[in-house]
């Protein structure tokens, strides 16, 4: 009898200590290579792998507390009911989120407001995979660019792009000669968005700045960890002439680099989930190690697969989507601290790259609700930050936004562009 019961209890440790060993080996990092010979595997597949392992390790663990097959078995019956209970309220919210609205009055005269529209080559082919930033635009394209609103034509403009994915900025003065150099680091603000390549902001800026050569490095939907890892590249400097030129001659060279901020960089920074399903599954994934530090590891995707797949198929779910539940909830104050690390290391990368300390944060006007949390993260890490947020409301009335789009004009560019010049201290005397 003694005997029988020793093994009764034996076998249930035995069993978990194996499921246990199981779900430690069977991990990603054995696994990946053996089910891909390149190591590329989806996501999703991860995903389940790691699930594998939970079940596994957690089955054991319940095994060795409990010391019973049947505590397990309760446990088991409990989970799958719990999954029963979740798929009735799955069919539930689906019939809520599917209900025919109510019938509205008849109005004969009414119409369906008009549809946006977006024409051109900016529609085919211009955004490029990139593994250092996500994606970019194509080299050496020129391509027409037209947003309509119904038959309302909102803007129709050109977009020329260098053989490094940089937007052009017509030259008047000086061409390539220009001995000093100007950085401008942004998403669809800096690059331009709805305006023509001499209407940008750093077309405006050295419109006035006639000393420096500008290289616009800003593009649609960009955070600060694109700005961050370019920096960190080996290829920037290649691509600056006139830095180049600096170190040919041995000539003094000043470099300044601007950096506008939005309160979407924050979101972009820290890749949401409305960020990752939407553009932002391939832009730059960057985290702490133990130490604190900023270290890369692939990008929204490869870097937290487990995540990736929750984002991603948390959509599907009608209970989520009855509720409009989005990850994360609201911005945190370590949401906003993460950020300004971000920039901060990009303002730290720079300095040691270029030897200047000429790194400038510029606060877009109307574009900073978020700036008072930044504001304490910012100070204490000494970034210098030009605040234009209560200067200018971008009034569509006013010509300073796109109608039906949001961002800025040539004329909201060319304001922002004579702060930027004046509070720099450049010299614009002929």
């Amino acid at each position: 009898m003694a005997l029988t019961i020793k093994s009764s209890i034996r076998l249930p440790i035995i069993t978990g200590i194996c499921l246990i060993i199981v779900g430690l080996i069977a991990n990603e990092w054995i696994l990946v290579p053996l089910l891909s010979s390149d190591r590329q595997v989806e996501p999703r597949n991860i995903a389940i792998i790691w699930g594998f392992d939970l079940l596994c390790v957690s089955a054991g663990l319940i095994l060795l507390i409990s010391r019973s097959f049947v505590t397990l078995l309760n446990v088991a019956i409990g989970l799958v009911m719990t999954l029963v209970l979740l798929y009735g309220l799955e069919w539930f919210f689906y019939y809520l989120n599917n209900r025919p609205p109510p019938t509205p009055s008849l109005n004969l005269n009414a119409s369906p407001p008009p549809a946006i529209q977006h024409e051109g080559g900016y529609t085919h082919n211009f955004f490029h995979d990139d593994e250092l930033l996500g994606y970019k635009p194509r080299p050496e394209a020129q391509v027409d660019s037209v947003k309509k609103l119904g038959d309302e034509v909102l803007y129709d403009v050109i977009y020329s792009i260098d053989e490094y994915s940089r937007r052009i900025t017509p030259i008047e003065v000086g061409g390539e000669k220009r001995p000093k150099t100007m950085l401008f680091f942004g998403d669809s603000f800096m690059f331009g968005e709805g305006v023509q390549d001499d209407e940008t902001l750093p077309y405006y800026v050295i419109h006035e700045a006639t000393e420096y050569q500008p290289y616009n490095y800003g593009f649609s939907g960009y955070g600060p960890q694109q700005m961050l890892a370019k920096l960190q590249s080996d290829s920037l400097i290649a691509e600056l002439p006139s830095f180049n030129a600096y170190n040919a001659y041995n000539a003094y060279n000043e470099t300044v680099l601007i950096y506008v901020f939005i309160d979407a960089h924050v979101e972009r920074a820290i890749g949401s989930m409305y960020v990752h399903n939407a553009w932002g599954d391939r832009m730059p994934y960057y985290t702490t190690d133990w130490s604190g530090n900023l270290i890369r590891q692939g990008n929204f995707t490869t870097g937290r697969p487990i995540i990736a797949t929750l984002y991603e198929q948390l959509p599907n779910s009608e209970i989520a989507r009855y509720f409009n539940v989005t990850i994360p909830p609201r911005l945190t104050d370590r949401h906003y601290g993460f950020t300004a690390q971000l920039i901060t290391t990009a303002r730290d990368t720079f300095q040691e790259k270029f030897d200047s300390d000429q790194f400038y944060v510029v606060v877009y006007p109307d574009e900073g609700d978020y700036i008072e949390d930044m504001f304490p993260h910012f100070e204490a890490t000494g970034l210098i930050v030009l605040n234009y947020d209560e200067r200018m409301k971008l009034d569509v009335e006013e010509g300073l936004a796109i109608k039906g789009d949001g961002h800025p004009t040539g004329k909201a560019h060319q304001q922002v562009a004579r702060w930027i010049v004046e509070d720099l201290g450049i010299d614009v005397s002929p």
